[in-house]
């Protein structure tokens, strides 16, 4: 029993593999991680948004992997390196044209090397059969 209790405080003292404050890391950090397209109409439902990030960590970073909450949302992102310091963006399709009216809300999950290696993004909107006047705020009619 005691050598047991003996082997567990060992295994437990200093350990190789604990984080060191100094270790090597990319950090993806985004300009904005929701996209609201506001009000649209069925007719305009395809829509288009990017996501601007920037590595701010000191090591490269990759994106693995990208996916979305329904394949009528689709992610495109950079499938090279991307350098410590420097910029990109992940643009993001939405096919709407083909779906019922209502309230949108997607998610697009990211997989990247980063020591958190999941980062999430997400897409807003309300689309109507048709717009109304009445419904439509001034700053939207500018789009």
């Amino acid at each position: 029993m005691s050598l047991f209790c003996l082997t567990a405080v060992y295994a437990w003292g200093d350990n190789k593999n604990d984080v060191v404050e100094d270790e090597v890391y990319p950090e993806i950090t985004f300009e904005k991680t929701t996209h609201n397209f506001g009000l649209f109409d069925r007719e305009h439902g395809d829509k288009e948004c990017w996501f601007v990030f920037k590595n701010t960590g000191n090591k490269e970073l990759l994106i693995l992997s990208a996916s979305s909450t329904c394949g009528c949302t689709v992610p495109e992102y950079p499938k090279t390196a991307i350098l410590p310091g420097m910029k990109d963006s992940i643009k993001v399709s939405y096919n709407g044209s083909t779906k019922r009216v209502g309230v949108v809300k997607k998610t697009i999950s990211l997989t990247t090397n980063c020591k958190i290696n999941t980062s999430y993004l997400y897409i807003t909107g309300e689309m109507v059969e048709e717009l109304v006047a009445d419904r439509v705020k001034p700053e939207e009619e500018k789009k």
